[in-house]
Parts: structure tokens; sequence; C-alpha cells
């Protein structure tokens, strides 16, 4: 991957200009309100590249020509500039301007300024960000490499929903899913109800400090999701049109033809097959196929148009009183597979009202409607079937060949797409809030969410699904199987509500600035479902009503089934933040959570935070050097992923036969545990936000160590006690890090040419401390979990498996005498040497978590255009071979009955061409070896070109504002992964593929 590092070190190159020579000398000196004198203030020639920065003292001396304009810029000072005459002294002050360290951040409960940020709190303002432009549908993905230390999984279904993991996994079993909040409540839907157009911003807490004041709900850290707000004084449509087409990032090559031939052929020689004739190694409907010419490429038959259409449609402006925003979002996406398909219609409303001089008032409204109906063709058939075959059969229309090349091994990958499928998905969401000021500076806010989602689910397999094809008589006739088909009808509904009670307090004093909070908050939710479901119709003597028809089927195969679960949670929370002359801030808090899934007495938990930082820049002996802060924070947060009823004992119910009768029974099937409690994670991180060269070069770094306590796993207990296991409390997992978020100017021309570069670096580190505490064979270190993969000091994603060394040739005597190898076998390192390859032969060979994430951007403006990219790259590698994924599919030819499936084409062992890296294609791999393989990879990830339309064409239009863009996603991938797409390890024949967009858009306001 040596290239790829070169790639990237080509895409962060910097370039700098220099000025020339004119006749006009112009000398002076820049300084503060004070007096005190500012080094390194650039001074620029207007219109040109000509300039100077100040020295140490403030002196500057500049050559340009007679009635030039003289910028001077500085970070944190307002901007002047100067005409010049005559003049050869020009003294300059300049006033301090502090709008951009003022820039509002959203964090708990509340929102704090940059300037007065004492945490690790990340921000991606999506309203002025060119990811805007990226047709992705999930709106977390945005985040996906433009923010270190969030790891954004990936897409490989219409309307799937990313994995997001922040910091690292604290968890070993419990959910490591971050908290999501919305409009300042705390969310708990799909993000797909969230329409992408409408986000204004991302806020993601990600340190423990900071995320404190959510509590038990926040050891996986937290992002927080602004939508958007009126803006204009006068109301304004907005019009957001995307359409694009998707398709494969990567697709396997399989063997077609003779290639095809050859292997089948190979496949019967090496298992002694001796007539290696076309008629003896094809099965029927392939040498049919074969002789007539036809061929499939099953990869294209399950391989669909796949265009993407996202429309919005908005409203919104402001007046004194009032502000408003509502939009219509309809998105129309077809997957890559056939029938993967998902379509989407979203509302959002929002207004905010000011009453009176103390009271404010807002409402909000989310709807949403998705629908996932429908299922694709199996990859898994799709890869291992033969060439050579038949889609449909042969004198009837449309009617799928469920065996294809007439084996019964494989069936159609389309076989399985006929039963009826249902999956639809409402969601309806309000918010509502009343604002109070009771006296300076005393605020008291009062905000509440209610939610309704309901989901229709349903599979009905009809007795057509239940034929021969090879039999022409089922084909006509498939009443017979009329008693297997069989069907499902589910529909689950969740309520919940959250509310709010905040009382704020912010005061100025002098040199002092305090922000206090103090709140109590509550949610509650109720989770219900009722499902019915339905075996054999043959007394109804059809199925075509599918669900419908529940009541035709035979009484004594009808089930149902009703649910329901409820919990609630209670908080009590505070915040104090303070600031001292602009240089010292500290910020405490702390929460006290009660969830009711615990027992009495375990209710209730303390997640307490505090984080300093110390504004260096604000001293006077560092005043010329930018702007740098200091930061330290250390809290505790928790984690419940416990289900409500977990701590009581569980009954099983089932029947038994007793004689000729039939009696239904319960037995207890899982063990209580009354001293369940939180899995709690504390941290201490420490930080640096900086800005140097009047901005030219900001960013932040931050290093941060956690361990998580009380692990929530299921422990085995002695069978004695009528259970096998119980969940409890055990265990503890650290973690450690390191995150880079940098950004240049690193051109900025008055004749409008900018180019910015982003850096993201983030690594991670985490390590299982301590278990169960078991050392069963006193040797003094606690035992490992071998079934579950799980070592005392090494990482979670620790991969224990045999060493491979190369392929046994015919000519290893020695290593066939002694380990019993065949040629073309996987030689393993004997580890012990005691000339046996056995468990014992086993070690920690590498690690699935990556090496570190690298994200690189570019934006390059030119007047109204604007171009950018970003190159993201997770590596693998290092020490500890990181990055590795199980892949007998890609690596192993003999993984599924290869002499009936087809595989990939490229090189297998034969004894007539020897491989060096592939086995023979009847290799039994005896040791169960995953066959790892890193999946490191470097991907041209967005790249967006858009260009706005100038005031003279708005003005002549009758148009606020117009810009059209063309836009890419995952459009080039670098890897030595054998499968699909190397970002989630796709397997050939075990993974969906990773999607590629290209798309135009088109936002229009007016």
């Amino acid at each position: 991957m040596k290239k790829n590092f070169f790639f990237l070190f080509m895409v962060f190159s910097l370039s700098f200009s220099f000025g020339q020579s004119d006749p006009l000398t112009v000398t002076g000196k820049v300084v503060e309100k004070s007096g005190q004198p500012l080094p390194g203030v650039n001074i620029l020639e207007k219109g040109t590249t000509k300039g100077a920065l100040t020295d140490f003292d403030g002196n500057y001396t500049i050559r340009l020509n007679r009635g030039a304009t003289l910028v001077f810029s500085y970070l944190g000072f307002k901007t002047v500039e100067i005409q010049v005459q005559d003049q050869n002294i020009i003294n300059v002050t300049l006033e301090e301007d502090t709008a951009k360290l003022d820039e509002v951040v959203v964090i708990g409960y509340g929102t704090s300024t940059k300037k007065d940020l004492t945490g690790a709190v990340s921000r991606v303002d999506m309203e002025s960000s060119p990811i805007a432009n990226v047709p992705n549908v999930n709106l977390v993905e945005s985040l996906r490499g433009s923010t270190s230390g969030v790891n954004i999984g990936a897409v490989t279904s219409a309307g799937g929903e990313p994995s997001i993991l922040i910091r690292g996994q604290n968890t070993i079993t419990a959910g490591n899913a971050p908290l999501i909040v919305l409009d300042g409540l705390i969310f708990s839907g799909s993000l797909n109800e969230i329409n992408t157009n409408d986000v204004a911003s991302f806020d993601i807490l990600k340190d423990a400090s900071s995320a404190a004041i959510y509590g038990s709900r926040a050891a996986n850290g937290v992002i927080v999701i602004t939508t958007k707000k009126g803006k204009s004084g006068k109301p304004v449509i907005g019009v957001n049109i995307t359409s694009g087409i998707q398709s494969w990032t990567r697709r396997p090559n399989m063997r077609k033809g003779e290639d095809f031939i050859r292997w089948r052929r190979d496949n019967a020689a090496i298992r002694g097959k001796e007539d290696l004739t076309l008629e003896s190694i094809l099965f029927p409907l392939e040498l049919k196929a074969y002789n007539e010419g036809k061929t499939i490429d099953w990869y294209d038959e399950v391989t669909q148009f796949a265009p993407i259409v996202n429309s919005q449609l908005s409203v919104s402006g402001k007046t004194d009183k009032t502000n408003y925003y509502v939009s219509a979002n309809i998105l129309d996406q077809k997957g890559v597979l056939v029938n993967d398909n998902y379509k989407q219609f979203s509302l959002t409303s929002k207004l905010d009202f000011t009453v009176t001089d103390w009271l404010e008032a807002g409402l909000n409204g989310y709807y949403s409607y998705s629908d996932y109906s429908g299922i694709a063709p199996g990859l898994y058939e799709t890869t291992y079937m033969s060439p050579y075959g038949y889609k449909y059969v042969e004198g009837y229309e449309n009617q799928l060949h469920r065996f294809p090349s007439t084996t019964s091994t494989l069936e159609n990958p389309f076989w399985d797409t006929m039963p009826d499928d249902l999956d639809k998905r409402y969601s309806i969401r309000g918010i509502a809030y009343l604002q109070a000021k009771l006296m300076e500076g005393l605020t008291y806010r009062i905000e509440g969410t209610a939610n309704r989602g309901v989901k229709n689910l349903g599979t009905f397999i009809h007795e057509e699904s239940y034929i021969n094809t090879l039999d022409p008589n089922q084909i006509e006739d498939a009443t017979p199987f009329l008693n297997s088909a069989n069907g499902f009808k589910r529909d689950e509904f969740n309520t919940g509500y959250v509310l709010n009670n905040l009382l704020t307090y912010k005061r100025s004093f002098g040199n002092h600035r305090v922000d206090a909070l103090a709140g109590y908050t509550r949610d509650f939710t109720r989770l219900e479902y009722t499902e019915t479901g339905a075996t054999d119709f043959s007394e109804a003597g059809t199925s075509v009503l599918g669900w419908y028809g529940f009541h035709l089927a035979d009484s004594g195969k009808k089930t149902s089934e009703t649910g329901k679960t409820e919990y609630s949670n209670v908080a009590y929370l505070g915040r104090l933040n303070y600031v001292y002359d602009n240089k010292y801030h500290l910020t405490f808090n702390y929460r006290r959570d009660g969830y009711s899934g615990f027992s009495k007495g375990r209710k209730f938990g303390d997640f307490p935070g505090v984080a300093v930082a110390w504004t260096i820049s604000e001293e006077n002996f560092a005043k010329n050097i930018g702007y740098i802060k200091l930061r330290g924070s250390y809290g505790k947060n928790g984690n419940q992923a416990v289900d409500p009823y977990e701590t009581f004992a569980s009954i099983e119910t089932g029947q038994t036969v007793f004689g000729n009768t039939t009696f239904n029974f319960s037995i207890p099937s899982s063990l209580a545990n009354k001293e369940l409690t939180w899995e709690t994670t504390t941290a201490l991180n420490l930080g640096v936000n900086f800005s140097f060269f009047n901005e030219r070069i900001s960013g932040d770094v931050n290093v941060y160590k956690s361990k998580t306590e009380d692990q929530l796993l299921i422990r085995n207990i002695p069978i004695m006690t009528g259970y096998q296991s119980v969940l409890t409390n055990i265990g503890r997992v650290d973690n450690k890090g390191i995150e880079v978020q940098l950004k240049s100017i690193n051109i900025k021309s008055d004749s409008g040419f900018q180019w910015q570069t982003g850096l993201a670096f983030w690594m991670n580190r985490n390590k299982l401390v301590s278990l169960y505490g078991v050392d069963a064979d006193a040797d003094g270190v606690e035992d490992d979990d071998f079934g579950n993969g799980w070592f005392i000091g090494e990482s979670l994603g620790a991969v224990y498996d045999f060493t491979p060394d190369g392929i046994v040739q015919a000519d290893d005597v020695d290593d066939i005498s002694t380990y019993g190898y065949s040629p073309g076998d996987l030689r393993f390192k004997d580890l012990n040497n005691d000339g046996v390859i056995n468990a014992d032969d086993r070690s920690i060979i590498g690690n699935t978590n990556p090496n570190y994430n690298l994200n690189v951007s570019n934006t390059i403006s030119y007047k109204n255009f604007q171009l950018f990219f970003d190159v993201n790259f997770v590596a693998g590698g290092g020490t500890d071979n990181r990055y590795i994924a199980e892949n007998s599919f890609g690596l192993n030819p003999a993984r599924l009955v290869p002499e009936v499936a087809n595989w990939l084409n490229k090189d297998y062992w034969m004894p007539d061409y020897p491989s060096t890296t592939a086995v023979r294609p009847n290799y039994g791999n005896p040791f169960n070896y995953g066959f790892w393989q890193s999946h490191e990879f470097v991907r041209l990830q967005n790249v967006s070109l858009s260009y706005n339309f100038d005031e003279k064409f708005l003005e002549a239009m009758g148009m606020q504002a117009l810009k059209i863009y063309l836009s890419g996603k995952n459009l080039i991938t670098s890897s030595d992964w054998i499968g699909l797409d190397p970002e989630n390890a796709g397997h050939i024949a075990g993974s969906n593929p990773g999607i590629k967009t290209v798309s135009l858009g088109l936002n229009l306001k007016f």
C-alpha cells in the first residue's frame, strides 16, 4: 500500500506564492488597541499576491504601486483596508474581532461558544459544507472521514443505516452506538426518519466530561443534530433536487466460458475422476446450454438499473416575532440489486415565536414514511451458480427455473424473491417548548417530545415456491404444495415521550462569566407488537390472498402472539461553566440517572464530569502567537444496555405429550440477577485548539484514555443450578487514542482563488483488562475465554488462529511425512515444535480493528466555481497485523462444493500448475482456518463540483440563489482485498455490494 501513502502525500501538499518588487516603499507598525505590537500580521496588496508580515515588534516594509490598497489581517482582529497614495509610513491599529470564536456550538441541554468549550466537541456545519452536495441517504454518512474519532460503517443496500462508533469499542457485548439528540431532545428512532437536507449541523460530544450531562446514555459519545431554521426576513422558497445513478464499488470476476470448463475438469481430475468429457463433467442443463452457446452472467442478472432521486421543497423565513421552516422531501432509491428498493416521504415543520419580551415558544413536527418492501436475490447463489444454465424454464413464460443447471445443490438466486414481502414504517414526532425569562440572566425552559412509530411487516411464501421445476407436472399444478404455503404478519408500535425542565443562569461580572444549568428530565417508552401466522391452505385450494387469507388456513396451524415492553428513565442534572478574563475556564457536570430496568437499590447511578481550559493566547506574553487553548477533562458515563426485564427470571413455554394428550408447560429459562447495574466508563481527555498565521493553519489535537468497568456479560454458571448462564456485571475494557484535526488555507487571493485542505487522523487501541476473574489452571494469570475469542491483555478484535506458512508443494517431502500434509494444502507453523499441528499451535495472529484512519479533503474555489474532494484511508498492518478479516470465500476455492459451483477467475493449486499462493480445489481445511486477509483500502470518497450563479443573473431571473453541482461518492477504491467492498470486508457470496454514486443536483431559492 506504499502507493496509497504517496497518493495521500501528494493530495495534502501545499503551495506558496511569492510577490515581486514595485517602486513605492511603505513602512509602518501594526499594534492592537492597548499599543501592544502585533507580530505576524498578514499585509497584502489587494488584487495581487504581493505581501509581507510584521516582525516581532510589529514593524513591516512592503513595496507596491501608488494607488494600491493595503489589506491588514490577523487572527482574532478585524481586517483593515487602507488606500496608498504618497504615504511612506502607515501605522495601523487593529481591533479585536471575536466573531469566529463566538460561533455557537450545541452542547447538552444548551449551547456554548467555541472559545468557551472545555471538552472535545467537534462540529460539522452542513449548511456551509460542500459535503451537503454529496447524495448521502442517511444523514450520518456526512460524518464519514470528516470528524476524527468517529467511524461510520458502510451502507450496502437501499435505505441502509450505517453503524456508528465513537472512540473505539468500550463494551464487549452491550451496545456501542452513541446517543442521538435531535433539536435538543433525546432521539430514539431510526436515523432514516431525519431528512438529510433538513440538517443544519452536527455537534459530536466525544469526551466523558462533555457527554456526562447525558449520564447513563453517553458512554459511547453523543451526536447532537440541529435542523435548519429560517434566516431571511422575507419568505424563501427552496428547491433541492438530486438525481443520480448507482453501481457496485467492486464486483467479483467469476469464471466463464473455457475458464469455467477448465475449473470443472480440474475439480473432477483432482478427485480421481478419469472421464473428463463434457458429458461427464457437466450436468444435463449445463451441457444443453453449452452446446447451444448460451451463458449467463449471474451478476449481470441480479444487477438492476439503480437510479436515486431526492427532491425537497422548503419554505422558510423570519420576522421580529416568528421564525419558521417547513420542508417536504421525497426520496426514491433503487439499490444495485434487483428488488432492493427504498422509498421515503418526510415532512418537517418548525415554528418559533417570541410571544412577549420575556416569553418564547416553539413547536416542531416531523413525519416520515419509509417502504423497504421487497427481497433481493441471494448473492450466495449468484456467486456460485454455473454460467451454463437457464434462468427461466423453456416453454413457460416467466417461470423461473428453480435449479438452472439441473443440480439441486444451488437454487436460482431469484427463487427467494418470489414470496410476498412487506416492510413499511411510519413515524410521527412532535417537539414543543416554552422559555421564560424570570429575571436578568435567569431562564426557565420546559420542553418535550412525543413520538409514535409503526412498522408493518410480513412475509408470505406461496405454494409455487416449493415446486421442482425439473418436473413439468409440478409447474402445471402447484396445489399439492398448498400444505406448505405459509406466512406471517406482524405490526409493531413504538410510543414514547421525553420531558425536560431546565433552569439556566447566565451573567457576567466584570472579568467573570457564569453559565449555570439545573434540570430534571424523564422519558418513557412502550413497545408493543401483534403477530399472526398460518400454514397449510389445502382446504382453501389457493393461497392467492396471502396474509389476508389467514382465516382460510388449517385451523390447527394458525398462530397468534402479542407482546408489550415498557421502560422509563428519570434524571437530575446540573452544569456550571465559569470563565475568568477569557483565559481560564472551568466546567463541572453532574447527572443522577435512574432506569426502571434495574432492581430496587440499583436503579440510580451518578455520573460527574469536570473540565478545565487555559486560553494561552489571551495572556500578555502570548498575545502575538495566534490562538492556543489547552484543555483537560475527566468524567464518568454509563451504559444501560439491559433489556427492561433482564433482572427477572424468565419463563419458557412449550408443549409435551403424555399418552395421547398434549399438555402446555412453563419452566424457568434464565436466572434472575437483582444485582445488575450500569456499565460505567471513566475517561481522561487532554487537548489543544490552535490557529496560527491569520487562521491559515488551525485545528485541534486530543489524546484520551478510558476504562469501562462492570461490563454487562453473559457468564456461564454450574449446570447443577438448573441454568447454564446469567447476565452479570463483570470485566473491564480500556481504550486509548489520539485524534488530530487540521485545516489549512493554502492559497487565498483577491482574484477569487482559494484552496483549503483538511486533515483528520485518528488512532484507537483497546485492551481487555479483566473478564471473569477465574484462574482455573492456577498459573497466576486470569484465564482467557477461547470460545468467544476474548483474551486478557489483548484487544477485543484479537484474532486467534493458526499461522499460515505457504502452500505445500510435491517436493516438500519432510512436511508431508511429518505433518501428514498433501500437496496443495495450506502449511501452518508448528509453534511448539512438537511435530504435530493441533490447537496448541494457535496464537494471536492479528486484529480486526484498523491501525489508524486518515482523511484528506481539499476545497478549491475560483469565483463562482467550487471543487471539493476527499480521500479516505483506513490502514491495516502494523506490529499487530491490524484490520484483517476472515475471507475463506475469497481465498479457499474449496469453500463450497467446487465440483458443482463456480469460483473466482484466479489461480488455484493443481499438480500440473502448482500455485504458491492458493490451495487446491479439494482442500478440506481440516483445521478450520479463517483465511484471514487485510482489507486496508484507500478511496476517493466524495467529489463535488458546483457553480453558484452570480447576482446579475439571479436578479434577472428573480431568484435569490441558484447552484448546480455534479457529485460522486465512492468513485475509486484501491485495495488488495479479494471480494466485494473492503470497507466492510465484503465477502463474495456473503455480503451485499458497496454502492458507488454519480449525481447531478440543483439548489434554487427564490
